[in-house]
């Protein structure tokens, strides 16, 4: 597979960000399910890589880099993850400015993308140097398992096979369940919440301190009264 080079993604040529569309003005996803998934993934990703301050994870932003001609293109991944560069929020993501491909990418499959995800994005990504990357058809409709992986090796993707896939990159376990995509760490051993799961564990966890607190206190009242009766019936005696 032809690679792409290094002075080729980063020409100094590229016209201004402020100049380049962040949008084509298409759907973010092509269905609820896919776009649920692609908020999953990203949003259990970032809250996972939240302590670390040099990897970006993000996803439907335009992608800006050069071909192998010099030509100006972009691609939108639903997922991207990037080790390596500063967390920030971005307006697009230009490789002639970051000077690092994403080196993990997902792509929400269907019957209509799938020709494209695995024809010119697999092309794409593997000369741009992406690790990994992982297609996932929601609705199983695309290929069975609706999971499928890709390791870079040599420039070229060599496929993984199985519906437990582990991400050397990422440090996870990329997971079908029941049709479901998931992510797993097995250090924890648990699965990856989204942003609004995380904040629904962290408010029942706040609560039950909060309760804990509230007996404790009372308890420590009570001591303190049945302390202060038997001062008083000592005093009587």
């Amino acid at each position: 597979m032809a690679t792409t080079s290094a002075q080729t993604i980063y020409s100094s040529n590229l016209r201004t960000e402020a100049r380049l569309p962040e949008s084509d003005g298409k759907p973010m996803a092509e269905t609820d399910l896919h776009r649920n998934v692609m908020v999953y993934v990203i949003e259990a990703l970032q809250e996972h890589f939240l302590p670390e301050h040099d990897v970006y994870v993000s996803g439907n932003i335009f992608m800006y880099y050069r071909d192998e001609d010099g030509e100006l293109k972009s691609v939108s991944p639903d997922v991207l993850v990037v080790n390596g560069v500063a967390k920030k929020e971005r307006r697009i993501y230009n490789l002639e400015v970051e000077r690092k491909a994403p080196d993990v990418v997902f792509e929400l499959t269907s019957p209509s993308t799938k020709m494209e995800d695995l024809g010119n994005k697999r092309f794409i990504y593997a000369s741009l140097g992406v690790k990994e990357y992982y297609l996932f058809d929601p609705f199983g409709e695309a290929f069975r398992p609706a999971l499928r992986g890709f390791r870079l090796e040599n420039g070229d993707y060599l496929a993984v096979v199985g519906t437990r896939m582990y991400s050397e990159v990422l440090g996870l376990e990329i997971r079908l369940e029941e049709g479901k995509l998931l992510l797993y760490d097995r250090k924890k051993k648990e699965y990856l919440r989204s942003y609004k799961e995380s904040e629904a564990a962290r408010r029942t966890a706040e609560a039950a301190r909060q309760v804990a607190e509230a007996r404790a206190s009372a308890a420590e009242m009570e001591l303190e009264r049945l302390r202060a009766e038997l001062a008083k019936l000592q005093d009587k005696t």
